[in-house]
C-alpha cells in the first residue's frame, strides 16, 4: 500500500511519544484517511479505542459503500481496512509506514451493514524490513 507522505511527514516525526500522544496521531491518521481521494478513504469512519506501542484497535460501522450486494462486508473491503489497521499499528511501532509483501485473510462470519466491527491490529515482531502482524476482526 502507497501511503500520500505529503500528508503524514509530521506524523511520521511524532509517533514515538507517550501513548497518550499516540492516541491523538491514530486519530490524526485515520483524518487523513478520511481527507485522501484513494481507497484509504474506507478507513476515515473509523474510530480508535485503544491505542499502545505495538498495537492499534478501532471500530467502525459497516456503511453501504463497504458492501457486497448482499448487504455485508465486502471481502476486498476487509483486505483493505486490515491493510489500513496494520499500517497504523506499524506507525506507531516504528513511526513509518510500510507496503504489504503478504496479506492472508480467512473469513469465518458476515459483518452485515450497520454492525458495529472492531478492528484489533497487533505488530506481532518489527524486523529492519519487515514487520509482522496479526488483526482479529470482531463483530
Amino acid at each position: 500500500m502507497r501511503l500520500n507522505l505529503r500528508i503524514l511527514p509530521s506524523l511520521i516525526m511524532d509517533f514515538r511519544m507517550p501513548n497518550s500522544k499516540h492516541l491523538a496521531l491514530v486519530h490524526k491518521f485515520i483524518q487523513t484517511c478520511k481527507n485522501s481521494n484513494n481507497f484509504m478513504r474506507v478507513m476515515g469512519s473509523a474510530t480508535p479505542i485503544e491505542v499502545d506501542e505495538d498495537r492499534v484497535k478501532v471500530e467502525f460501522v459497516v456503511d453501504e459503500l463497504m458492501t457486497n450486494p448482499h448487504s455485508t462486508l465486502h471481502g476486498g473491503c476487509t483486505a483493505t481496512l486490515i491493510d489500513i489497521a496494520t499500517t497504523a499499528a506499524c506507525l506507531i511501532k516504528r513511526g513509518q509506514p510500510g507496503v504489504s509483501v503478504d496479506l492472508h485473510v480467512s473469513y469465518l462470519a458476515a459483518a452485515q451493514k450497520g454492525e458495529t466491527v472492531v478492528l484489533d491490529s497487533v505488530v506481532t515482531k518489527m524486523g529492519k524490513s519487515l514487520a509482522f502482524t496479526k488483526v482479529i476482526f470482531t463483530v
